[in-house]
């Protein structure tokens, strides 16, 4: 195939992290040629010598949509198109801004769209709440305008975006994510340690996330009281990764004397993290795909989670669920994983077996590759 893939509109750290993990994939797959537009976001992690004569990389100052220089650009991604004459653009998450006059493929991961019963819309303000329903609506027109067929992470999502855009579900293909590649190396050591030598019979929760309002990570400081009352025997501790500042700004004394913060960790650290610590702890809101589910799986650590149907579809029966709203079923949750040993090795079997359904980076990207061949 002759591939244009289009990562122009990117500049978020999660969508990048994915554009750029296939992108390098694809050196595995030489019998393509591939054509690379490069968001200045994604080309700061791209180093092109890396990559063989069948990668043609250029690169993008300006989003596509804004202003004189938004439509310079989607000119020159017509002048370009034109030139190439692919096969195939994949614009790896969209709207694309853009309209190719070839088969288009579109990535989305949007599940502010397609979840609006989440109570994540009752937490934030009256404004952020319009400001998301007028980019909804105009991002449903232009994903619309812009191409036919998309790809979603999950099948939840898949028949979700069915209903939001009005379209056929035979256009809409599911292809999942994974777990970054510094998860299949032996990126743990024995020497190297990010957290404190455990305290006597500590159990650590580990939330491996930034602090956005849907992450719902406050909920912490309404479950440590009930916690402390409870006298479970064990030493339950918190792990998060938040930003300094929103940590001593949004959680309580009594909160942080069962956290451990380490602030912005390192994706390489990541793994060894994981290792340091005794299970998940995700009460989130509303995702598209969160990768912390198959990292756990692929580290054997069980996962605690929202009940919510995003995360059903990911984990099925390798999580343990809870009402994120409720710190009382959470708290009944986080005794049920500590004290019951059985509880927690099943889920970390069924999660070896549910990791399967993801694979890996590589086989994501031929995944990708099958749909924009089926097309």
């Amino acid at each position: 195939m002759n591939l244009v893939i289009n990562t122009t509109t990117l500049s978020g750290t999660g969508v990048t992290q994915v554009a750029v993990s296939f992108i390098y994939e694809c050196i595995g797959f030489p019998e393509n040629i591939y054509h690379v537009f490069l968001s200045k976001t994604v080309s700061k992690e791209i180093d092109v010598y890396d990559f063989p004569d069948n990668f043609h990389f250029y690169q993008f100052e300006n989003h596509p949509l804004y202003g004189l220089k938004g439509f310079s650009v989607r000119k020159q991604l017509r002048k370009l198109e034109k030139l190439i004459n692919p096969d195939i653009v994949f614009s790896v998450f969209g709207p694309s801004c853009w309209t190719p006059q070839t088969k288009h493929v579109t990535g989305f991961a949007n599940s502010y769209y397609v979840y609006p019963e989440s109570p994540f819309f009752k937490k934030i303000s009256f404004k952020d709440v319009l400001r998301i329903n007028l980019m909804k609506i105009a991002h449903r027109f232009f994903l619309k305008r812009n191409g036919k067929y998309f790809i979603c992470e999950t099948d939840d999502m898949s028949k979700r975006l069915s209903a939001f855009l009005d379209i056929s579900k035979s256009d809409i293909f599911t292809v999942s994510n994974t777990y970054n590649r510094y998860f299949e190396e032996n990126a743990i050591s024995s020497k190297k340690h990010l957290l404190p030598v455990p305290e006597e019979n500590e159990y650590r929760f580990l939330s491996l996330a930034s602090f956005d309002i849907h992450k719902n990570l406050t909920i912490i400081n309404e479950i440590v009281p009930i916690l402390n009352d409870r006298k479970l025997g064990k030493n339950v501790k918190f792990v998060l990764t938040v930003d300094p500042d929103k940590y001593e700004r949004y959680f309580s004394d009594e909160a942080k004397a069962k956290i451990i913060n380490l602030g912005r960790v390192d994706v390489k650290d990541c793994p060894q993290l994981y290792s340091e610590c005794n299970a998940l702890f995700l009460p989130t809101l509303i995702e598209s795909f969160s990768a912390n589910y198959p990292e756990a799986m692929k580290m054997g650590v069980p996962i605690l989670t929202s009940h919510y149907s995003f995360a059903k579809s990911i984990c099925e029966n390798a999580a343990l669920y809870f009402d994120p709203l409720d710190a009382k079923d959470i708290q009944s949750k986080i005794e049920d994983i500590i004290t019951n040993e059985n509880l927690s090795e099943l889920l970390i079997e069924n999660g070896k077996q549910r990791i399967k359904a993801f694979g890996n980076a590589e086989i994501r990207a031929k995944r990708y590759l099958d749909v924009f061949k089926s097309i």
